[in-house]
């Protein structure tokens, strides 16, 4: 059988895809935004011990605390792929991420070679590899890139469909698609181009097909918001839902920290020289297509309306696909105009990507003593008490728990998922609050905010302190007065 060279090109890059990103693959799910790494793991874990899909569950009470947010479509692959495999369930996520940014590479490659032809195809690939922001979450145990990786190898699919495949790409596009937006429907904006560009003709029946699409998404919300109303367990889902609504009207668009989160994260996300490659790449060409352009103006539009949730990277990713094309054409003409400047350009985003993504393969300082932590936990604690702790401690400690906040405006969310208040404001006030609702223990790692270090003292003070060493501190939640009633 003879590969191409083009081919073969095309298999090392998307080999490459998975491999940089399987660097360091046990590390701990810990860098990056750890607040959406750890409750999809728990949801994950709990899937891979037989909990039903209908009902994501979470570690931290006041239980049943259910993940609702999107279906656990990402951690019951996370989950599969585990239980198939033997690897740790972390590894296991990491990987279907990485996998997913590359089915999200092929299907890009697919749609940029049919409009601009081979080298800006070939070049817009390696582009959306190495770009820091798939990079960083292409290893995350979070589902955006699974997300984004189902929606382009979608948009490709149907493609080949409109250009005379067969119905087998129809019905993958039709999945993909389907799939992609109920992990997240925030990307929903993707219909745009779909209808507008990739349809051909566009008869009713493929405009109502795609507007289909979204069906599956809806069911999910609506199977939400009936156990929400139930008004069994936490809180915390109902609380989302409001603060989901707050964003949708973008008033954020007027304050200032939001224009400072765009300019840092298109920096951040696509480096300097691929943000200006991109824009190169992307200005109006005879060889260009309008697919890019109309995918990349519905996305920004989608971006602005979802402008109070910016400060999150991970909504980036959506935009990916589109600068990627971008610095793929503006390499392209880079090379053609001289070739030596264009392969230095090359090779100078490429450099930059891997120093500006560099932190992702570090677990973090604040987490350098997770696993001791986790190790004092499990040799202390009874599988069956609760812990007040950061989530990932209860994670990595596999033991159910209370989430610890260690601001004044986290604690009262915190307390608020009970549907009740704190006495007063301050983590210890937390603590206290988790003690009178069931919690036994309280335990934190590694720190050097002043805030937590006094709160160490503070939890020295008036409880019972089992482990205290750096980097670990557990205690039994008594206080001196129960410990003399427990002695009479």
């Amino acid at each position: 059988m003879y590969f191409s060279r083009e081919s073969l090109a095309v298999v090392g890059l998307l080999l490459l895809t998975v491999g940089i990103r399987a660097i360091n693959l046990d590390q701990p799910i810990v860098e990056n935004y750890v607040g959406r790494q750890i409750p999809t793991a728990m949801v994950a874990r709990n899937l891979a011990r037989g909990s039903g899909f209908l009902r994501p569950q979470l570690d931290t009470a006041p239980l049943p605390n259910l993940f609702l947010v999107e279906p656990p479509l990402y951690a019951w692959a996370a989950a599969r792929l585990h239980r198939l495999t033997g690897l740790p369930l972390e590894a296991s996520g990491r990987l279907v991420s990485a996998l997913a940014i590359a089915l999200g590479g092929w299907g890009l490659h697919g749609l940029a070679r049919r409009r601009l032809g081979g080298r800006p195809a070939l070049l817009a690939l390696a582009a959306f590899v190495v770009f820091p922001v798939t990079v960083r979450y292409g290893r995350s145990f979070q589902p955006d890139a699974l997300m984004i990786g189902l929606l382009v190898a979608g948009m490709r699919c149907w493609d080949e469909y409109e250009a005379g495949g067969r119905i087998l790409w129809l019905l993958s596009g039709v999945v993909m698609l389907a799939t992609g937006l109920a992990i997240k429907i925030v990307a929903a904006s993707i219909l745009i181009p779909l209808v507008t560009v990739i349809l051909r003709p566009r008869w009713g029946w493929k405009v109502a097909l795609a507007a289909a699409l979204i069906v599956p998404a809806l069911l999910w919300y609506w199977h939400a918001a009936a156990l929400i109303s139930s008004g069994a367990g936490s809180r915390a889902s109902a609380d989302n839902g409001a603060i989901w609504l707050r964003v949708l009207i973008p008033s954020a668009l007027l304050r200032p920290e939001t224009a400072v989160h765009v300019a840092r994260f298109l920096l951040r996300s696509f480096t300097p020289i691929g943000l200006a490659l991109a824009i190169l790449g992307l200005l109006p060409s005879r060889t260009g297509d309008r697919l890019w352009t109309v995918w990349g103006a519905s996305t920004l539009a989608a971006l602005a309306v979802l402008a109070g949730k910016l400060h999150h990277e991970y909504y980036w990713l959506m935009l990916a696909p589109v600068v990627a094309v971008g610095v793929g054409k503006g390499l392209d003409l880079l090379i053609v105009r001289q070739r030596v400047l264009g392969g230095l350009t090359g090779a100078a985003l490429l450099g930059l990507a891997l120093v500006q993504s560099w932190s992702t393969w570090k677990t973090p300082d604040e987490w350098s003593s997770l696993a001791e932590a986790a190790r004092a936990i499990e040799a202390n604690v009874p599988r069956e008490a609760w812990v007040a702790a950061p989530e990932a401690l209860l994670f990595a400690s596999d033991r159910r728990g209370c989430r610890m906040e260690f601001t004044d405006s986290a604690a009262k969310r915190a307390a608020g998922e009970w549907g009740k208040s704190l006495d007063s404001d301050g983590p210890l006030a937390l603590v206290e609050f988790y003690r009178a609702h069931g919690a036994r223990f309280v335990a934190d790692v590694l720190t050097d905010d002043p805030k937590r270090l006094a709160l160490h003292e503070e939890i020295r003070r008036r409880y019972k302190v089992l482990v205290d060493r750096p980097g670990v501190l557990l205690a039994v939640l008594i206080d001196s007065q129960d410990e003399l009633d427990g002695t009479r």
